[in-house]
């Protein structure tokens, strides 16, 4: 079995809000297992360097920026394809923004100290894992600040064989990105992306996918 390891990071001096979900599945389906909430940089890595199963992580942050500032091309096309899909494009913000840059900073450090592991990495959009499937687009959209759309995504989960997600799980929306951050990552390891973006190393090592 794979462990498909979603992580809703957040910035560095906010570490709080940082969540991390694992599940253990194949290519047909996916169990939820353990949940990291308030996870700092240390908890991640103390929890994956022993780890014996293949690992897959999915994380949802910039892990990269645009020399000179600006969007990535892969920011670009992503917005483009979600707002085709009805998405909001102000979802997907330029890693140099000042509301993102620290989050910027800290995917940077945690996907580098990662990479030194056996994991496969990439990065995530959890919204867009789900919008670009889920045609309640309204569930889609709201799902931030309103619990019935994140339990109509979370039967929506469950069709998609993501199994065992917790209900508590779904109070917190940094716990329930971190969900969809390992069905995005899930998707990607078996070649079901509904959009991808190739890694351009080295300013540009991993891959954006959902």
């Amino acid at each position: 079995m794979t462990l498909y390891i979603g992580v809703d990071l957040s910035g560095p001096s906010n570490t709080k809000d940082t969540s991390v979900a694992i599940f253990s599945g194949n290519q047909e389906e996916m169990h939820f297992k353990e949940l990291m909430e308030g996870a700092s940089d240390h908890d991640i890595y103390r929890r994956v360097e022993n780890e014996q199963e293949v690992m897959v992580i999915g994380i949802d942050a910039p892990l990269s920026y645009q020399p000179g500032g600006g969007d990535r091309p892969g920011d670009r096309a992503m917005r483009n394809c979600i707002k085709e899909a009805g998405m909001k494009s102000g979802s997907i913000m330029t890693p140099t923004m000042t509301r993102m840059v620290y989050l910027t900073l800290r995917g940077i450090s945690l996907s580098r100290g990662l990479a030194t592991t056996s994991a496969s990495i990439v990065e995530v959009h959890p919204g867009a894992a789900v919008g670009l499937r889920l045609s309640d687009i309204n569930s889609v959209l709201t799902y931030k600040f309103d619990i019935a759309a994140r339990k109509a995504i979370h039967t929506f989960l469950e069709n998609e064989r993501v199994i065992d997600i917790p209900e508590h799980t779904l109070q917190s929306t940094h716990s329930f990105d971190a969900c969809l951050a390992a069905y995005a990552a899930w998707k990607w390891h078996h070649g079901k992306a509904s959009f991808s973006f190739p890694p351009e190393p080295p300013i540009h090592p991993f891959e954006i996918s959902c």
